[in-house]
């Protein structure tokens, strides 16, 4: 049987096919809806699991079981978040993948896209939640856009050394300060949680995985492959 996820985020539309054996023999990413439901048949996907950070949906499709993430769906984690019809799916999805490849550790969890999101899963499984902070084009543009002066600076003007330029002072601002954030983050963790696992995906992840003060494991796939886990949870 062929299972499929669809991780639909702000900006594209991220897809996996699995094999009998858990493993991605396909990725794809599309930007518009319809190019989901045409890949979706051309590979004749009989079970699938979408996630969506906004309101879009798929179409139905004759002869597909497709389940729709949202906070009602069965977890491989006791969620105490306490408003978790608020959850942002994506959130769920990457905290499926840390509990389920890292069974009784405290994982660390920075998914870099649009938001930055930290969320900790606890070693006995249970998650209490975690935080939202800009991206790093967000960060980018808030500065251009609430400023009557500053310009829109690219992070690729980030230098090693101390802004030497005012487009280069924006873009450390940015880079440096996520930098220092995610160093803060696992520093914090790692005092209450020693074997602590630290996870780093999403779109924007690249640009800060060998930068860190600690290690982390790069997981693009990591939102894709909790998807799976749970639409293995919750199918028919």
């Amino acid at each position: 049987m062929r299972r499929a996820a669809i991780d639909i985020g702000n900006t594209r539309i991220k897809c996996a096919l699995f094999d009998e054996q858990g493993r991605i023999i396909s990725r794809m990413v599309f930007d518009f809806l319809n190019e989901v439901n045409e890949w979706l048949q051309k590979e004749q996907v009989k079970n699938a699991i979408v996630s969506s950070v906004g309101r879009y949906q798929l179409q139905k499709i004759p002869g597909l079981d497709l389940i729709t993430l949202d906070h009602r769906t069965k977890t491989p984690f006791k969620n105490l978040y306490t408003t978790p019809e608020t959850l942002g799916v994506d959130r769920i999805a990457a905290m499926a993948a840390a509990c389920t490849s890292y069974p009784e550790q405290a994982v660390l969890v920075f998914d870099v896209g649009t938001c930055m999101t930290i969320d900790l899963m606890h070693p006995d499984q249970t998650y209490k939640g975690g935080n939202i902070s800009p991206g790093l084009d967000m960060r980018l543009r808030a500065m251009q856009s609430m400023t009557d002066r500053l310009p829109y600076s690219s992070h690729k003007e980030a230098t090693d050394a101390p802004g030497h330029s005012t487009l280069s002072a924006l873009a450390n601002g940015v880079m440096w300060g996520m930098r220092f954030e995610m160093d803060g983050y696992i520093s914090h963790f790692r005092d209450i949680y020693p074997d602590l696992v630290v996870v780093g995906c999403g779109g924007d992840i690249s640009h800060f995985d060998k930068q860190l003060k600690f290690k982390i494991f790069a997981a693009p796939d990591f939102v894709l492959q909790g998807l799976y886990e749970l639409l293995l949870l919750n199918e028919n």
